[in-house]
């Protein structure tokens, strides 16, 4: 009954309007998380895990294979059988970013995976510390071109955060505030709630907590459009920073050579876990906005993703290693 629960809820997505399921797991899944537990990437992991699980028909069994940048959990993932049972989530570290940023890697990303389905966005946000008075992108310009000494922190050096605020700085013209990195979002912006460093760029779902605390000030969002969960928050582009849209986002791939058939199925149960409205306010309510679609629509994201991050770990001049 339960390994049948995908076709009988009628949760088929887009890609498969019209196709029959022909390929079922037969033991439990593993989910490779390529960071830390308790971080916002293993967070969403287990979240979409339990909602997958019934679709699938099976255990997701999620796995935490850190360092290197989400290298050694990317790579697990590449070298491991495709036989549909071993999966990885991403951001766009391993994906899109490393290979410019590490002078060699373990994988070549462009055929190691075989895309299945964007998950989530996570819009980053420009913040300040508590501690200074700067309320908006306009007021930290103003603070740089004072000659004020001033840092910002990240979750390292190549993270989304990172390389946003060097493309934004580039972008003013500016050579302020100096970069300061750390292993990870929380000690990022534990160091800026302490008043360590002035500013940081952290994702939402990393920083809402700071933010709705106190310890941290949101100047600015990096999309295009505002978030909904901080309708206050202007973005970059209303600023006066034209053509300004940088976001972390989260997906699902394969390893090469798993077969089309569990690529369906699993795209499928990701658009199907997507729909229910309690996995939608959960995501909305950490920072993510669900997003879903077909693999092929994943597949044309990647490839202008890759153009994107490429400039901008060329822009803030990172190299790991």
């Amino acid at each position: 009954m339960r390994r049948r629960s995908l076709l009988a809820a009628g949760l088929a997505a887009p890609s498969l309007a019209g196709a029959q399921v022909t390929w079922l797991p037969d033991r439990p899944m593993r989910l490779i998380v390529p960071f830390a537990p308790g971080g916002a990437l293993d967070v969403l992991a287990r979240l979409l895990a339990w909602e997958m699980e019934p679709l699938l028909g099976t255990t997701i069994l999620v796995e935490n294979r850190s360092g290197a940048g989400g290298n050694v959990g990317a790579e697990a993932v590449a070298r491991s059988e495709p036989d549909g049972h071993t999966f990885l989530i991403s951001a766009p570290g391993p994906l899109v970013v490393n290979p410019f940023l590490y002078p060699s890697m373990p994988f070549n990303p462009e055929v190691a995976f075989i895309p299945v389905a964007l998950v989530a966005s996570n819009p980053l946000l420009v913040l300040a510390s508590a501690r200074r008075p700067e309320r908006s992108l306009a007021d930290l310009v103003t603070a740089i071109r004072s000659g004020e000494r001033l840092n910002y922190s990240s979750a390292g050096a190549g993270s989304a955060g990172h390389l946003t605020m060097e493309v934004l700085k580039s972008r003013l013209a500016v050579a302020q505030p100096q970069h300061v990195a750390f292993r990870g979002a929380a000690p990022s912006l534990e160091a800026l709630s302490g008043g360590h460093v002035e500013f940081a760029v952290e994702s939402i779902t990393s920083s809402i907590g700071f933010v709705s605390g106190g310890l941290a000030r949101a100047l600015a969002v990096t999309t295009s459009e505002r978030w909904p969960g901080l309708p206050e928050v202007p973005t970059v582009q209303e600023a006066g920073v034209a053509d300004f849209d940088y976001v972390s986002w989260i997906c699902f791939v394969y390893p090469a050579g798993v077969s089309e058939e569990a690529v369906l199925l699993l795209n499928a149960a990701t658009n199907g876990a997507l729909a229910t409205p309690g996995m939608r306010q959960r995501l909305l309510r950490l920072g993510a906005v669900p997003r879903g679609g077909t693999a092929r629509q994943l597949e044309q994201h990647i490839r202008s993703e890759r153009t994107k991050w490429g400039e901008a770990v060329r822009i803030s001049g990172a190299r790991v290693g």
